[in-house]
Order: C-alpha cells, then sequence, then structure tokens
C-alpha cells in the first residue's frame, strides 16, 4: 500500500483525491490546506481521510507516509517540494512548476540527488484525444511538421464579479493563463515536436481589476488572462498559441498539427480529424478505446489525472523494488517541467524586451 498526503484543497479535492482513489494499492492518508483548516477538515469529511493536518511539517510527519502531491499554488511549489524531498517523500507537483526558471532549478537539482520520484501533473497529456496524436506522431503519420496552432479562447474569466480575484490573478503568486493554460499547450507540443528553440510573445492583461470575494472593493490584477506565443522548434517547424480567457464568444480549443504528409485535427468537443497529402477533405478518426477507458463522470480532468496518478505509483513501486528509477523513465518529470518553465520565463522575456528569445539547453 502507497501512502499519500495531499496538500490543497482546491484541485486537490476536486481532481487527485478523488483520482487517487480510483486506483487500487493507494491510500489518501493525510491532507493540508494551503489556506484555512476547516477546508481540510471539509474535505477529510467527505474522503474519510484520517489525517487532517495544520501545516505542511505535519502533514510530513504522519506515520508511514511514501509521497504528497503537491495541489496549492506555485509560489509554494519550490519550498514544499524541497521539504518533500528531504523528508524522503516522492512528489507529485502541480503545473506550472513554480513561479520563476531559479525556483525550478532548486528543485530539479534537489530531485535529482534525492533518487525519488518527482514527477509534474501535467495530465493533459492523457487527455484521449492528445493521447492519440501522440501515438500517431511517433508513428510518422504527419511527417515533418510544417506548423502548428493551437487556439484557447474563453470568456470564462472577462466578468470580474462572476471571477473574482484570487492567487490566478496575482503574478507573484505564480498566476496567470501562460502558466495555468500555456504550460499544458507547451507540454503537449514539446512531447510531440521536440524541444523548442526560441519564442516570441505577447502577453497581455485585459481586465484590470477584479473584485475580492464577497467584497465590493476590487484589486489590481498583476497577471496575464491572455497571450500569444510563437514558438520555432530545433527540429524544424513553427508553432503559435494564442490564448484568452476574457473575450466575448469564444470558441473553446482547437489544435491544427500540418506536416509534410498529412494534418491532425483537434476539436472542443474531444473529437480528432485526419487528413494524408493527396486526399480531398479530413476524416474523422475514431480514438481507440484503450485512451478513453477510466472514469468519465464528473470533472474531465479526471479520466487523464487517474491515468497520470497511475504512472506516478508504479514508478514509486519500481523505486521500491529497485532502489532506482532514471529520470527519462519518468513522464512528466521535473526535467520536463524545468523546460516547460524555461519557455515561460523565456516568453516573458521576449514580451518585455519586443524580441526573439533563444532558448539554451538544459
Amino acid at each position: 500500500m502507497i501512502r499519500i498526503g495531499v496538500a490543497g484543497t482546491g484541485f486537490g479535492a476536486r481532481v487527485q483525491i478523488p483520482g487517487f482513489l480510483k486506483l487500487d494499492g493507494v491510500e489518501v492518508s493525510a491532507v493540508m490546506s494551503g489556506g484555512r483548516l476547516e477546508n481540510a477538515r471539509r474535505v477529510a469529511s467527505d474522503f474519510k481521510i484520517k489525517n487532517v493536518c495544520a501545516s505542511f511539517e505535519e502533514l510530513l510527519q504522519v506515520p508511514g507516509l511514501d509521497a504528497v502531491s503537491i495541489a496549492t499554488p506555485p509560489y509554494q511549489h519550490r519550498d514544499l517540494t524541497l521539504q518533500a524531498l528531504a523528508a524522503g517523500k516522492h512528489v507529485l507537483c502541480e503545473k506550472p512548476m513554480a513561479t520563476n526558471l531559479e525556483e525550478a532549478r532548486q528543485m530539479l537539482e534537489a530531485a535529482r540527488r534525492s533518487g525519488l520520484v518527482a514527477m509534474i501533473d501535467h495530465e493533459f497529456r492523457y487527455v484521449p484525444a492528445r493521447a492519440f496524436a501522440s501515438e500517431l506522431i511517433q508513428q510518422g503519420w504527419l511527417g515533418q511538421l510544417i506548423s502548428a496552432n493551437v487556439t484557447m479562447l474563453s470568456g470564462s474569466s472577462a466578468d470580474p464579479v462572476v471571477r473574482p480575484w484570487n492567487w490566478l490573478f496575482d503574478r507573484e503568486a505564480g498566476g496567470g493563463f501562460l502558466g495555468a493554460l500555456g504550460s499544458h499547450y507547451i507540454d503537449a507540443l514539446r512531447g510531440w515536436f521536440g524541444e523548442i528553440a526560441a519564442v516570441s510573445a505577447e502577453i497581455d492583461t485585459v481586465v484590470k481589476s477584479r473584485y475580492l470575494p464577497n467584497s465590493n472593493e476590487m484589486r489590481a490584477v498583476t497577471a496575464d488572462d491572455s497571450f500569444v506565443l510563437l514558438c520555432r522548434f530545433a527540429r524544424g517547424g513553427t508553432a503559435i498559441i494564442n490564448v484568452s480567457v476574457v473575450v466575448p464568444f469564444g470558441n473553446g480549443e482547437r489544435i491544427e498539427l500540418y506536416g509534410s504528409r498529412g494534418a491532425l485535427i483537434l476539436d472542443n468537443e474531444g473529437r480528432i480529424y485526419c487528413g494524408r497529402v493527396g486526399e480531398d477533405r479530413l476524416q474523422l478518426l475514431q480514438i481507440p478505446s484503450r485512451f478513453t477507458g477510466g472514469p468519465s463522470s464528473g470533472d474531465q480532468r479526471l479520466r487523464p489525472f487517474v491515468t497520470l496518478a497511475g504512472d506516478f505509483l508504479e514508478a514509486i513501486r519500481r523505486v521500491k523494488a529497485a532502489g532506482n528509477l532514471p529520470e527519462s523513465q519518468l513522464t512528466p518529470s521535473f526535467r520536463d517541467g524545468y523546460k516547460v518553465q524555461q519557455v515561460i520565463e523565456a516568453a516573458r522575456q521576449s514580451a518585455e524586451t519586443k524580441c526573439w528569445v533563444s532558448l539554451p539547453p538544459l
């Protein structure tokens, strides 16, 4: 039995705890909230978790704890990760990995020194259409990448009353949608087409202030709600990521991938269309059942998280059995998280300087 403590009662309670509980051989033994203790008590009651912890230090001291899942805001990720690794606990850390590249570097180096399992929760890798697209790309279906076009246009955060101020709108806390959504798209594109060599970006905050929860007072927004990121890949080809969560009549997500042999289109309904050079139209592809199994009710992030959590638990079992596991066999690894953070930081630099920014190798 692998015993896990979960730090965070937002995404941790909505997705991670239910996800872990759908897997065999795991027990969620402890929970803590990054904010109020009563949140942890409520979540523990809902899921029958034995230990309610007032602090992360208390959580790490729960007897028999093997691992922690860190689902707190990004500004806490580095310190909690370093504490957990120093205490001999395996770590699953939410994305974005950190608030800046230096924090991510410290986390990566500590993970490598520890010999423990350290992974990043890029669960969207396991969304059925994306996972199937990854398989097709690995099989050479697209050929050489020519261009990728990723759009996510939504009005989900347009209203400052409906979406009031919280840490997501605070740059210093690690907020902003370049990190919240862009990190997922950067991770996907890296997985499909290899390392990103250079970026150019425009980053904007359209809604400048938001109401505090249950208040008439407003607070300035310091994090982005819209961005456009242009990427050039080391192996050739380019990608554009265009994201805004404050546009009226946004049509959601669409991913278009164009290569020398054909095209793959992933739409907002989870469907995937294909076309090969020489054909006259796109065809709807049936996604194989091996990508669509698992829980289908509730939060749409639950199914892909269960897949990733299963990989996390299996890696822990392998380390327990063999005593070591190469970083290359952990996915998404802390190295993956660092490389995504590197792109995010380069994008911010590009937006400030209005220049292309090249990415150094790790």
